[in-house]
């Protein structure tokens, strides 16, 4: 997927702004970029949502198998399960740049079609 999106890109970098049928076509394919981040964003949810049920559960086996306070449970907890947060922030950062990345690429979309109209107005008059 990723090779499509640099091909698209590529495509769109090649277009004019300055002609309408390539304006339009830019559109259409930003259209097609927002798909492919969109399934990029899903997959991104899908790991950061394992990530966080990964911790869950080291932390949740540690304090199950461990004798003493909860305080000491707890703070065993933490540490087993430190590599499993990490994880899992990077995880949550991926989702974050993929779900921006989409509302860019919405916004972007809506002022081509806006450059659109200005550039058919320009056309007519």
């Amino acid at each position: 997927m990723e090779d499509r999106l640099k091909k698209l890109y590529a495509e769109i970098e090649s277009l004019r702004d300055d002609i309408p049928a390539q304006k339009s076509r830019k559109i259409h394919l930003l259209g097609q970029v927002l798909q492919i981040i969109g399934k990029f964003h899903a997959d991104a949810v899908r790991a950061h949502g394992r990530a966080y049920a990964e911790r869950k559960r080291i932390w949740g086996e540690s304090i199950a198998s461990h004798e003493g306070t909860a305080k000491d449970k707890e703070g065993l907890a933490e540490v087993k399960a430190y590599e499993a947060r990490l994880k899992e922030a990077d995880a949550e950062a991926d989702m974050w740049r993929w779900r921006n990345a989409f509302i860019a690429t919405q916004e972007l979309i809506n002022a081509e079609k806006k450059d659109l109209e200005v550039l058919m107005k320009e056309y007519e008059g």
